[in-house]
């Protein structure tokens, strides 16, 4: 077991990697807990939770609206809930997301935890503080700040999900790795059938070291100011096609550091070898270089919550392992898009 603190101005943060959900009433304050999870996961696993009021949404992208934020604050109003109550999210991203907002809502803020129960949320969406809803076709456009006092991974949980969900979060660990890791990008490349498997072992170190990455980004600036912008690698392209394919969010970032890859060749930051580098090991997984951008890409891209006055905040690589931001201007990105339809029509 490996324990990680994040300490930032939003509070601080226990990072439990290889812990067990069944340990979790260890964690728990001495105070009125309600849980928040989704029908899937209540039915898995609601042995495990604690004995308390239990609030269920429908699980997937449809729940991360402000509607749902809405319902589940009304609800802890008429159960009760004030400022000393803590709201415990137990399930994977958008659980983590849903929860962690309400928390930080919730009569101005609320203490929270997390139970995280997916891949995609052991290694990105319940570490970091940072949470979000969907406007529309728009992802995460309304969000709020607010660290969880403790993250419980426990990596036997990973033995139950769906392969495609399985695969989702490989998308978030191989980002980790590809702007902060070059060792890690290589321990999972040869390593593949291990992490196919689902080796307990070796996943419990593959997701410490993924999230050594994000605390140490986020740490450093966790209100996504500079640094953490990195953390965004492959999500300008992902997001527009996780909205207009369907897509898991993961397997949509996986394609999104493709075109990413592509653009930081195109832009000279990157050799062409090194890109292959990335291609090769989404390949590997199912996830090919025939990526296709929706029609209406450029105006996505003008709405990202990363687009200002003209520019996008894009984060291109150096090399596997080295991440940059760079300004790029929309019109240079409309070029890019253009260039490679073309090339590919």
């Amino acid at each position: 077991m490996h324990r990680i603190k994040i300490i930032t101005d939003t509070g601080t943060s226990e990072l439990i990697i290889g812990g067990s959900a069944g340990d979790l009433r260890s964690f728990l304050p001495d105070r009125k807990v309600f849980v928040i999870t989704d029908h899937n996961v209540k039915n898995l696993y609601s042995g495990f939770f604690p004995n308390s009021d239990v609030l269920s949404i429908i699980p997937g992208e449809q729940s991360k609206t402000l509607t749902v934020i809405e319902d589940l604050c009304r609800k802890l109003l008429d159960a009760g809930a004030d400022r000393s109550s803590f709201i415990l999210g137990f399930g994977g991203g958008v659980v983590c997301d849903i929860a962690g907002m309400v928390a930080s809502l919730y009569m101005r803020g609320i203490k929270h935890g997390f139970v995280s129960t997916t891949l995609l949320s052991q290694v990105d969406a319940s570490i970091g503080g940072k949470y979000g809803v969907d406007l529309g076709i728009y992802k995460n456009i309304i969000g709020s700040f607010k660290q969880p006092e403790f993250v419980i991974c426990d990596q036997s949980m990973l033995s139950t999900l769906p392969d495609d969900e399985y695969l989702s979060g490989a998308g978030e660990l191989i980002k980790h790795a590809v702007i902060r890791d070059r060792d890690l990008f290589f321990t999972i490349s040869g390593n593949l059938k291990l992490f196919l498997d689902r080796d307990q072992a070796f996943l419990e170190d593959i997701i410490y070291r993924s999230v050594k990455v994000k605390a140490g980004i986020v740490k450093r600036d966790p209100h996504e100011k500079n640094i953490r912008m990195l953390l965004n690698f492959g999500h300008t392209f992902g997001h527009p096609i996780e909205t207009t394919s369907g897509l898991q969010h993961g397997i949509a970032v996986m394609k999104g550091m493709i075109i990413a890859a592509e653009l930081s060749v195109w832009t000279q930051e990157m050799p062409l070898m090194e890109s292959r580098l990335l291609i090769q090991l989404l390949s590997q997984l199912g996830v090919t270089d025939k990526v296709y951008l929706p029609d209406n890409i450029a105006d996505m891209i003008s709405r990202d919550k990363k687009s200002e006055a003209g520019y996008m905040n894009t984060v291109l690589l150096r090399s596997i392992g080295k991440a940059v931001i760079r300004k790029i201007p929309l019109s240079e990105l409309e070029a890019f898009i253009l260039n490679r339809h073309g090339n590919r029509s």
